[in-house]
């Protein structure tokens, strides 16, 4: 199973107001990189209640790089993937938001949510939450640091691919009913039932763009064979 796990931390009630973004890469199942930015916001406006929940303020991003200039090194990670976060309507409307904002077109992705997943796979459980769904799996992070989230994010899709013994986006998705979204140039289509969708490079196994795209994307060759805890230094 390939994909990308992304979690976006935002400065104030803005969706076009990341601060900091954790992004983890699998790749056949196993996870070969794990990225952490901290992101200026273009109005570097913070709010109490956010820096409460993720602890970043205006003084730790101040030599930080704008989304735009940021952009050119993570749109190699989104272009032609399957890309997943927990509570994913927030993670997409915060990139397609401040790409709106700088006049940057939208990548060409497939998306899915890992906490839909988690309410039709883990049903018995109190609540669908990050840390909830990962205290059950026995795996401890920092929750809100979001690197760390993005790989606990991760953690989560390949449980539930590995309880069900398939390494295929789609035989997870029919098995739950959950549906998969799509972002691309012009616009976008929000997880629907699960009907046919439109083929896209975000096909597992079906379009050698991800292959391509994955074998190109950072200099960290190293392998976890297991989701390791992804902290705040």
């Amino acid at each position: 199973m390939n994909f990308v796990a992304i979690d976006f931390e935002t400065a104030n009630e803005r969706r076009c107001s990341p601060c900091s973004l954790g992004l983890t890469v699998v790749r056949n199942g196993v996870i070969t990189e794990e990225k952490y930015w901290l992101i200026k916001p273009k109005e570097n406006r913070f709010v109490p209640l956010n820096i409460m929940i993720h602890g970043i303020r205006p003084d730790d991003v101040k030599d930080a790089p704008e989304f735009d200039e940021l952009w050119p090194e993570l749109k190699p990670y989104l272009e032609h993937q399957l890309v997943i976060a927990h509570n994913a309507a927030f993670d997409l409307s915060v990139i397609r938001n401040t790409l709106d904002l700088y006049g940057i077109e939208y990548p060409e992705f497939d998306y899915c949510c890992t906490m839909n997943l988690s309410k039709r796979f883990y049903p018995f459980l109190d609540n669908a939450k990050l840390d909830t769904v990962n205290r059950f799996l026995g795996y401890e992070f920092n929750h809100h640091n979001a690197a760390a989230d993005a790989t606990a994010c991760a953690n989560i899709l390949l449980a539930i691919a590995n309880e069900l013994g398939t390494d295929d986006i789609d035989v997870v998705c029919d098995t739950t009913g959950v549906g998969i979204g799509q972002v691309y140039p012009g616009g976008y289509q929000r997880p629907g039932s699960r009907t046919k969708r439109r083929r896209t490079a975000a096909d597992v196994g079906s379009n050698t763009a991800r292959h391509d795209a994955l074998a190109n994307m950072g200099s960290n060759t190293g392998r976890h064979d297991a989701v390791t805890n992804v902290g705040s230094s």
